[in-house]
């Protein structure tokens, strides 16, 4: 977990000044699609072999189309507001917001 939370706040440090409700700007929305990536890729890697999925690369395409940009978009304006621009405080809320969305979808 700790190496997603560092990807995490690296993503934060390098794309401080996007927000998700600027989804119009390039910055924001390869910020978005970073945070999904990183959030996918860690589930997978430690996931794959004990579900369905062939490799990781078929679990990583799965969920990339279904945690979408949307989806990420909102939970970082969420987390962005709850915690006040504290930038550990909004990648463990990713992580968390990640984590539940992956047990409302039913997915191991």
């Amino acid at each position: 977990m700790s190496r997603i939370l560092a990807g995490l706040i690296l993503s934060l440090i390098v794309a401080k000044a996007a927000t998700a409700g600027e989804a119009e700007e390039p910055q924001a929305i390869d910020y978005n699609l970073s945070m999904a990536g990183a959030l996918i890729n860690d589930h997978c890697e430690r996931n794959w072999q004990g579900t369905e999925y062939i490799s990781i690369h078929a679990c990583n395409y799965q969920l990339a189309n279904l945690y979408s940009l949307d989806i990420s978009a909102a939970h970082f304006d969420e987390c962005t507001v709850l915690a006040r621009g504290d930038i550990v405080m909004i990648a463990d809320c990713m992580v968390s917001r990640f984590s539940a969305w992956l047990v409302q979808e039913q997915i191991e």
